[in-house]
């Protein structure tokens, strides 16, 4: 009974763990922030917004086994990122990936009313993507709470 107690309370502790992996803990304090979170906090959104969306996600498929992905968020519990490169065999999360994105979400100036080419080229000459790509998505909630998915076959 003992021994199955002590294995599930490990198992829990090992989930429990890899949650947080994702999570930014330096962030640097130029970083976006989640409205909601900055008034409670007092701060406006305009001292510290440094890019114009509390969520990105970047999806762009090779073939079935090649993608390129990025995600991060901005929200009340704090900044997640992660970028996940099959064909560089690249896998960075929390500090490390943001560290990455940070100049790269800089560069893009799109906003929630801005036509999908115009985002989707955007994003290939900001992050590099290789022309031979099957799909690319971007999903996008802006920091005016607009949420907007744009796609591209090529």
């Amino acid at each position: 009974m003992k021994l199955k107690l002590l294995l599930a309370i490990s198992f829990v502790m090992v989930i429990l763990y890899g949650c947080n992996k994702d999570e930014v803990k330096d962030v640097p304090t130029n970083a976006p922030a989640d409205q909601n979170a900055s008034q409670q906090t007092g701060d406006t959104p305009t001292d510290q917004v440094t890019f114009n969306f509390l969520e990105f996600s970047l999806d762009v498929d090779y073939s079935a086994t090649e993608s390129y992905e990025v995600e991060y968020e901005n929200k009340k519990s704090g900044i997640s990122a992660k970028l996940q490169d099959d064909r560089q065999n690249v896998k960075l999360q929390g500090d490390e990936a943001y560290t990455k994105l940070e100049p790269l979400f800089k560069q893009l100036n799109f906003d929630s009313t801005t036509p999908n080419d115009e985002v989707i080229d955007q994003v290939i000459k900001v992050f590099n993507i290789e022309d031979n790509y099957q799909s690319i998505e971007v999903e996008v909630e802006f920091m005016d709470g607009n949420e907007k998915e744009f796609k591209r076959l090529p």
